[in-house]
């Protein structure tokens, strides 16, 4: 049973890439006849399938080949995406206004362009989320500013380091939590250039757990690696800010019934480590966690906040609705009994440095008395 939703959004999946092959075959037959269904099917088919192995096989890649293999990928997948909500647009509009064949050519590259446009502005400008969350216990008010899915790797790297710790120093918040994905893949390892060197300029505490995609990347690395910059990392321990109880939890399933694709099924669960832990449940706490799950094991310890990214909100429509139904938690501020929980977008992409639907955030938390 716990597969069957994991299963069936997969099989939603294919089905809809297919779907989506057939139909740019039928609208290109029709823009540019010179070519046969059958030639567009094949071109389709094998961009998609090149460009989505590309990315799969050289995801983590430090090779500079590999680099341009996946980078290439990722184009290629968000121009086949954006051809095909460019084409439907526009037979919306010919509905209307019954256009001439060349018109519906020339009007879908047009929204093509635009659309890839407004992707990239909405990917590399970061949005400044402001938000107030009452926590019981606080004597004073803390200005905490959220961070995650960074995501330095293929697209992003320390120009966008420097770009982040710019915004931080502006905004003057007393704390960080970053909540993992700090890396995608070993682009910028091994190389004298130091791609967190930005953040070592920083005074202020900065708390980190590791997401799945530090896991594919190499745990041990991105732990190093961000040790190295001088930021705290919590591996399922408790420690304080001042009144603050910080638990740090790893990426992990919330129990044994669970499954997720983006968790070691075999690591220790949720509610086995926070039952192994000494939590204080009369102090004011946040829980860091990459992925917003196991909140009813956390509100069980009388946690005040739960702090996830992971979800990107989609990253791209329309999978922005496919991650509102794989994730009951997916963007922004939520309830679950008397517990806050607040999920950010993230400031990095994956696969493709484009967002549609969604935006770059990072989020300053003012944590007031309750």
């Amino acid at each position: 049973m716990k597969y069957i939703t994991s299963i069936l959004l997969m099989t939603l999946t294919i089905a809809l890439m297919i779907g989506a092959i057939i139909y740019l075959s039928n609208r290109f037959t029709l823009y540019f006849p010179y070519l046969q269904k059958k030639s567009w099917l094949w071109i389709f088919s094998s961009l998609l399938i090149l460009s989505l192995l590309g990315m799969i096989a050289f995801s983590t890649t430090s090779n500079p080949l590999g680099r341009l293999v996946f980078i290439l990928g990722g184009i290629i997948c968000s121009l086949l995406l954006f051809m095909l909500l460019a084409n439907l647009i526009t037979d919306l509009f010919n509905l209307i206004f019954r256009f001439s064949v060349g018109k519906r050519a020339l009007f879908s590259i047009g929204l093509v362009v635009v659309l890839i446009a407004i992707g990239f502005w909405n990917a590399y400008s970061i949005k400044i989320k402001e938000i107030s969350i009452p926590i019981q216990g606080l004597s004073k008010e803390i200005r905490a500013l959220h961070l995650t899915d960074i995501h330095l790797g293929n697209y992003w790297g320390k120009n966008q380091a420097k770009r982040i710790v710019s915004k931080v120093n502006e905004l003057k918040p007393d704390v960080i939590f970053n909540t993992g994905d700090m890396f995608d893949s070993k682009a910028h390892f091994g190389k004298k250039e130091d791609v967190l060197e930005p953040f070592k300029s920083q005074s202020l505490p900065h708390y980190f757990v590791y997401g799945n995609h530090d896991e594919h990347v190499g745990t041990k690395t991105v732990i190093q690696q961000m040790r190295n910059a001088n930021i705290n990392v919590l591996l399922n321990e408790i420690v304080f800010f001042g009144e603050l109880q910080l638990i740090g939890l790893n990426n992990m399933i919330p129990d044994k019934n669970s499954f997720d694709p983006h968790a070691n099924p075999n690591s220790e669960t949720i509610e086995q480590t926070l039952n192994s832990l000494d939590v204080d449940k009369q102090a004011p706490t946040i829980v860091l966690h990459h992925r917003p799950e196991g909140v009813k094991y956390m509100q069980g310890k009388g946690a005040d906040l739960l702090l996830s990214g992971h979800t990107h909100a989609g990253q791209i429509f329309p999978f922005t609705l496919i991650a509102k139904l794989m994730f009951g938690y997916n963007s922004g501020a939520y309830k679950y009994e008397d517990m806050d929980i607040y999920v950010s977008e993230g400031i990095g992409t994956i696969f493709s440095p484009i967002r549609l639907g969604t935006r770059s955030e990072m989020t300053l938390i003012r944590l007031i008395p309750k």
